[in-house]
């Protein structure tokens, strides 16, 4: 292969793995979720556990999903066993929502994700990696990480595990402040 074929081979899959909206990624209960369906959007995408001491954010999640939804807030759920931890999901007929464990949650939950190591998924080489996302190296710390993604697409921030959804960061970048 020549050398220009190489450059443009090269740009042309950078340049394709730039947008978050050519990602997509399948429910846990099987249904592709192509992230194109987002532009407009601010969307929160968080790698998830219920067997983290974190756990309980789950509720916290759904709080701010509940208060923001209608304003065009998109949460995502990324299970991961990343962490040493076992995940545990059941649909519930009556809401079509997801109990996983004792944490009702109504936002969109994906499947299993690798958010760390040589197999890490897709979209989390993207919000993790500054070459791809354009913003910043930020990579997963431990359950219930969380990162921004703007209503045009762009990477727009990463809160730590620990800090609640409701931190002043997050309600500032949500109300545009």
């Amino acid at each position: 292969m020549t050398t220009l074929a190489v450059f443009l081979f090269s740009f042309t899959a950078f340049a394709q793995s730039e947008s978050f909206y050519n990602f997509s990624s399948t429910t846990i209960d099987g249904n592709i979720y192509p992230f194109a369906q987002l532009r407009g959007k601010k969307v929160i995408i968080v790698n998830v556990d219920v067997q983290d001491q974190l756990a309980p954010q789950y509720a916290i999640l759904q709080e701010l999903y509940n208060q923001y939804s209608s304003n065009g807030l998109i949460i995502i759920g990324f299970p991961t066993n990343d962490f040493d931890t076992q995940i545990a999901a059941k649909k519930e007929a009556d809401n079509g929502g997801y109990r996983l464990l004792d944490y009702d949650v109504s936002f969109p939950v994906m499947i299993r994700t690798t958010v760390v190591g040589d197999s890490i998924s897709p979209i989390y080489q993207w919000l993790t990696e500054k070459t791809l996302n354009g913003k910043q190296d930020a990579p997963v710390t431990g359950n219930f990480q969380k990162f921004l993604i703007d209503e045009n697409g762009q990477w727009a921030g990463v809160i730590p595990p620990e800090d609640s959804a409701f931190n002043i960061k997050i309600l500032n970048w949500i109300s545009g402040k």
